[in-house]
């Protein structure tokens, strides 16, 4: 009884197989009627040839296996995930055999397809990109961008198969889609795909430099006009202009760029980690510890009310504690002013500053300087970086240049406007500069995590 069961569901398999090569579909559901759990079985085995790889591996491919495929597609989905025992999934079979448009129909029923790996970890965008199928290679990275991240078992981003291979093309697809991409953390993301790292640490420029064809030359002309690191040393401390070769077209031209090899690279993470702690450094690790700790909400809530500090602040320049000498409205010569509707004969050199005596504005102008260097510092740390972060802290600049103008002109006690302005340029270069050094640790591999 149960080989006659094993036998009839064997049978029902070799049915089914049969109705992918035909891509009949009443005969697929003519299988299900005679055994509803035909599919489940078959997906219960870990790594199995299924009817949508048999689909798919088809030598011509018809409308009707097309047809059968994105049935079996929406009757099992898993299937489409599924590796056969040459380690490779439906989509995979299909690009080998070159059915474009079985790719697109699986891709628009699920997009986390182009992330799926097979042998050797080849998902189909390594692939596309090893066969120079560009105009796939630009639809994968259209409907799944985060497929740029994934990397073969030798730590081989897509770039890096399109620099093996020769491919000059689609390297000029991939290269082009990270600079104009603008999902969230492009420009990190950018700079992370050009500077990475294989197996044996070589980037994608020592990689090209290596050729010694033309698309060798083409690539290398390409690539030093991005953001690759063109000084960077694989794991036997060679750069791309130590691997080029030596009287080579290459090698002028990573002079050209100034990719020489003397020139030592940045200090690793574990020799950050060994180096002594200076001070900035100190101070750096701790205002990055305090942007960890607080939450959005918190960070909102600071950074409006750093924002009303500041702008009070710079409010009371504009009115000060007893106001500003003013001249009366009778006076042609404005050298009187009216104060306690008395006329009190005033040198003109006071008009426009402020009442306050010599001691008292002192100590207003050191306290509100204080408060506004506090407030603009939080405003400072707080802010994410990027570009718009940068336009921001220009307009901060150019903000407390203002206001130390401000106060320099309303102030009773005689002030050289460029040491004040030297004061202030000073300041802000010593937040930029603890802001700059914090960014960096915090880039650093593995820190803070």
């Amino acid at each position: 009884m149960t080989s006659n069961m094993n036998t009839t569901s064997e049978d029902h398999r070799v049915n089914l197989y049969r109705a992918a090569l035909e891509g009949d579909i009443n005969c697929l559901y003519t299988v299900i009627q005679l055994n509803p759990h035909v599919l489940e079985e078959i997906d219960s085995i870990p790594f199995v040839q299924t009817p949508l790889h048999v689909a798919a591996s088809v030598e011509n491919l018809l409308v009707e296996h097309l047809q059968f495929s994105i049935e079996i597609m929406r009757l099992k989905p898993s299937f489409a995930g599924k590796l056969n025992p040459e380690g490779y999934t439906p989509i995979h079979l299909a690009l080998q055999r070159g059915h474009d448009k079985m790719v697109l129909r699986f891709i628009s029923i699920n997009k986390d397809l182009v992330r799926a790996k097979g042998k050797e970890g080849y998902t189909p965008l390594h692939f596309a990109t090893e066969k120079g199928k560009i105009d796939l290679l630009a639809e994968f990275l259209r409907v799944c961008p985060d497929s740029i991240e994934d990397v073969t078992i030798r730590n081989e981003t897509a770039l890096h198969i399109a620099v093996k291979h020769g491919n000059y093309e689609a390297l000029q697809v991939l290269l082009g889609w990270l600079m104009r991409t603008f999902k969230t953390g492009a420009r990190q993301l950018e700079k992370t795909i050009l500077n990475w790292k294989d197996e044996e640490g070589n980037t994608i420029l020592h990689a090209a430099s290596s050729r010694q064809d033309d698309s060798g030359v083409r690539m290398v002309r390409l690539l030093v006009k991005t953001k690759v690191d063109l000084k960077a040393k694989n794991f036997e401390e060679r750069s791309a202009f130590d691997m080029a070769e030596p009287d080579g077209e290459i090698r002028s031209i990573l002079v050209g760029a100034n990719a020489n090899s003397s020139v030592t690279d940045v200090a690793t993470y574990a020799e950050l980690l060994k180096s002594k702690m200076t001070f900035i450094g100190r101070i750096s690790i701790f205002i990055s510890r305090i942007k960890r700790d607080i939450t959005e909400d918190q960070r909102n809530a600071y950074l409006i009310i750093a924002a009303l500090i500041a702008t009070a602040t710079y409010q009371s320049v504009l009115s000060p504690p007893g106001g500003l000498f003013q001249a009366s409205v009778g006076d042609n010569i404005a050298n009187t002013t009216s104060l306690n509707s008395t006329s009190i004969a005033i040198p003109m050199d006071l008009l426009g500053t402020s009442i306050l005596t010599g001691p008292e504005f002192f100590f207003f102008l050191i306290y509100s300087i204080i408060s506004f260097l506090a407030s603009t510092m939080i405003i400072i740390i707080l802010t994410p970086a990027g570009i718009v972060d940068r336009m921001m802290l220009m307009s901060i600049f150019w903000f407390l240049i203002s206001y130390v103008f401000s106060l320099l002109l309303i102030s009773p006690i005689p002030v050289n406007p460029l040491v004040g302005f030297a004061i202030v340029l000073l300041t802000l270069s010593i937040f930029l500069s603890m802001r700059k050094l914090f960014q960096v640790w915090e880039e650093r591999k593995g820190c803070g995590r």
